[in-house]
């Protein structure tokens, strides 16, 4: 049996397989976050076609995954149009989540990697829609203790920001993807393997303290923002769980609160280091 753990989010995945020798190492991303934890979600992989039953497609995003449910019971088939066998795999689980079969359509009768493709990233989004946290699109750095979230879509800038701020020597705990959790009254932020272009992917965690909206222009600048605005551009980045209701609702009543406890401001910076020196100087 082979059997790993990592810690994402301060949510700990464990990885059981049984059967051969399996052939996947831990990614590079993935290194920093192993941990000894006892386990909140535990992973089987599995050799062969899943027996659970598929039910109705309830979500597709093609041609990467779909998604299928039969009472309390989730398939997401991932790849099945894609690419070569070895690398097709479903994800079997029910609520609430708390274990996951992990199959592997191979015939070589070993294991792939199972951080391969969008699954891992899909089990967390869904079990933080248990009412956990939320994934969002966004730079996310650690700076004299206090976390900032530079919030944007594919294109805005992150990455970019992302060595700026590490050349000035500040932590990026990730420059896509940070997961957002609220523990008693205050925001934490947590880095993730999932990085972007410049890939920054860090396990730290600390308290949000300011959530700025990223936008690329000539001169650096700052805009208040407050209410439906900030909670909108929050969900316009952020990975939401749409074929869960109550998922969803917990998803915008989460944003909602961090609009609402944390202070929003449009960014619009120049792609330069003077953007640094000018967050430096707003936020002390």
């Amino acid at each position: 049996m082979s059997y790993s753990s990592l810690e994402i989010g301060d949510v700990t995945i464990s990885f059981a397989g049984g059967g051969p020798e399996p052939s996947w190492e831990l990614d590079t991303a993935y290194r920093a976050f192993v941990t000894d934890r006892k386990p909140d979600i535990e992973v089987v992989m599995l050799q062969g076609c899943s027996i659970a039953p598929m039910g109705n497609r309830v979500f597709d995003n093609p041609p990467v995954w779909s998604m299928y449910r039969q009472n309390a019971t989730v398939a997401i088939q991932i790849f099945q149009h894609l690419a070569p066998q070895e690398q097709k795999r479903t994800l079997v689980f029910s609520h609430p989540l708390r274990t996951a079969d992990l199959y592997f359509h191979g015939e070589s009768g070993r294991f792939t990697s199972p951080f391969y493709g969008p699954t891992l990233e899909l089990l967390m989004i869904n079990y933080l829609a248990q009412g956990k946290g939320a994934v969002i699109h966004t730079c996310g750095i650690e700076r004299a203790g206090k976390g900032i979230l530079f919030v944007g879509e594919s294109g805005a800038g992150k990455s970019t920001l992302a060595q700026l701020w590490d050349e000035a020597g500040v932590e990026v705990l990730s420059d896509d993807r940070i997961i957002v959790r609220k523990k008693g009254d205050r925001f934490w932020m947590y880095g993730t393997p999932w990085h972007g272009d410049a890939s920054f992917a860090s396990r730290r965690g600390v308290t949000v303290e300011r959530v700025l909206f990223l936008r690329q222009g000539r001169e650096n600048s700052i805009k208040e923002i407050k209410g439906i605005d900030s909670v909108s551009r929050l969900i316009t980045c952020g990975f939401l769980p749409h074929w869960d209701p109550q998922g969803m609702a917990f998803s915008v009543d989460l944003f909602t609160d961090l609009a609402t406890h944390v202070p929003c401001s449009e960014f619009t910076f120049k792609p330069d280091r003077s953007a640094i020196e000018f967050v430096k100087e707003i936020t002390g």
